[in-house]
């Protein structure tokens, strides 16, 4: 069976678990990483270098980086939206995975970090990053198409984390209605509603 190190309330970690929910494929979780009740640093790191979770092992196989475990673990699965078998319809799925990775989420992990510290953070490269995501989600229901596929998963803690920036009343936030409808259509997703809104603060 398949092996995830890691934690529940990691973001890199749940977009593991919406996958694997969504493959429907069986795995076991040992608690590793910090807040998992498990700080056994020495083993994560013999797992990987940087000792830093999400980790996957696969029979004698193990893999980190948690885009890097989505596309692994959807290639193995069916074939399908999520992952498809054509080149370009996996390099329009693979840019958007990157640029949530690159580009939407390292501001708002900084803005979060600044406010857990007490300090008020910078907004406005959050607020940039968010427009040019609702700009796409104007010419497509979801990041790379009109179905669900890896890159929504990949950038679902960070709409997550959005949405809670607006349920506090941040009040510069602006309106960005086609984000808006993209985060119900997400929240139609068990597994989204598991592993990210529930899971995620």
């Amino acid at each position: 069976m398949l092996t995830v190190y890691g934690r529940r309330n990691s973001s890199n970690c749940a977009k593991v678990f919406w996958l694997l929910e969504e493959i429907g494929r069986p795995f076991r979780l040992v608690p590793m990483g910090r807040g998992s009740g498990s700080e056994n640093q020495e083993e994560l790191v013999q797992l990987t270098p940087f000792g830093k979770v999400p980790v996957v092992r696969d029979g004698d196989f193990v893999t980190w980086e948690s885009n890097s475990i989505l596309r692994f673990l959807a290639s193995g699965a069916p074939r399908g939206p999520l992952w498809p078998e054509d080149a370009v319809g996996r390099a329009r799925i693979d840019r958007w995975m990157d640029w949530a990775s690159l580009s939407l989420t390292p501001p708002l992990t900084r803005l979060r970090k600044a406010r857990s510290a007490g300090a008020e953070g910078d907004l406005a490269p959050v607020i940039e990053s968010f427009k040019q995501l609702d700009g796409q989600l104007a010419r497509s229901a979801y990041l790379a198409a009109d179905v669900l596929t890896l890159s929504d998963i990949a950038a679902a803690p960070a709409v997550h984390r959005w949405g809670l920036l607006a349920e506090a009343g941040e009040n510069a936030l602006p309106d960005l209605p086609h984000l808006d409808a993209y985060r119900s259509r997400l929240l139609a997703y068990e597994p989204y509603r598991r592993h990210i809104s529930s899971a995620l603060s």
